[in-house]
């Protein structure tokens, strides 16, 4: 079964999780078998590491619920600014659940996922299985959290949100040296196109990207950044500049 991950005391979901592993453990070593029970904590990964910055900041409702709900004391919460500190906690909290409950892991073999022999041991278990060319490295769309600057997945993210992907396709439109990329989920409707709508009040930005000149909002700048993009800016351009252009295939008035 998977490690508890130390940013709570123990609840319902480890209850029901490692009953279930204690129960299979028991049941084999009454037919016979030697059974290993071991129990690891998973202190890798962000979600720590952002309980830790909220602390930092002074965020009053993390704090409040350290405070009241899970009820820890003033002067370890003040040591919270540390994400070892609240993994440290709450691993002891977890696991003196798991010692009331009753269960028979085999506490000589604790561990956590920092420790050096463990990440040594991850380090083998990737280098085996790319040698055996079982796990390949390649790119992929990740949620990205602009502020850390790192993936974020549903549990890193502030009321438990999976991050959400929309493939776009884009389609090109040209004018003088520019390209007018537009954003569409309904490509077959191109045909239909019979002019392109700018905001006369905003000033949209002039781009290179990844070698072509292109005309966008601010925010569509922004995030091409994240998009696996080489973009550079150029310049700006009014969007009341832009009203009235015709494309290269424009007829002749």
């Amino acid at each position: 079964m998977a490690y508890p991950y130390p940013n709570s005391p123990q609840h319902i979901g480890h209850g029901r999780t490692y009953t279930l592993a204690d129960v299979h453990a028991r049941f084999l070593r009454m037919k016979g078998y030697n059974v290993l029970f071991p129990m690891g904590f998973h202190y890798t990964g962000t979600p720590i590491l952002g309980m830790a910055k909220r602390v930092q900041d002074g965020d009053k409702e993390l704090i409040q619920n350290f405070r009241e709900l899970y009820h820890v004391p003033e002067d370890k919460i003040k040591e919270f600014v540390e994400p070892v500190k609240i993994a440290d906690y709450f691993h002891e909290e977890i696991k003196s659940g798991m010692i009331e409950m009753g269960y028979s892991i085999d506490w000589r073999r604790e561990f956590t996922t920092i420790d050096p022999a463990y990440q040594k041991f991850i380090e083998w278990q990737i280098n085996t299985l790319r040698k055996k060319n079982l796990i390949i490295q390649g790119s992929h769309p990740v949620g990205w959290c602009p502020k850390d600057q790192n993936p974020v997945s549903q549990h890193d993210t502030l009321g438990d949100v999976e991050p959400d992907f929309t493939e776009y396709i884009l389609i090109k439109f040209r004018q003088d040296d520019y390209i007018i990329p537009t954003a569409t989920l309904r490509p077959e409707t191109l045909f239909g196109v019979t002019n392109l709508w700018v905001n006369p009040d905003i000033v949209y930005k002039k781009i290179k990207v990844d070698g072509e000149n292109w005309i966008v909002s601010a925010e569509c700048a922004h995030k091409l950044e994240y998009l696996d993009k080489k973009v550079t800016y150029e310049g700006e351009i009014k969007g009341s500049e832009a009203l009235r252009k015709e494309g290269p295939d424009s007829p002749q008035k």
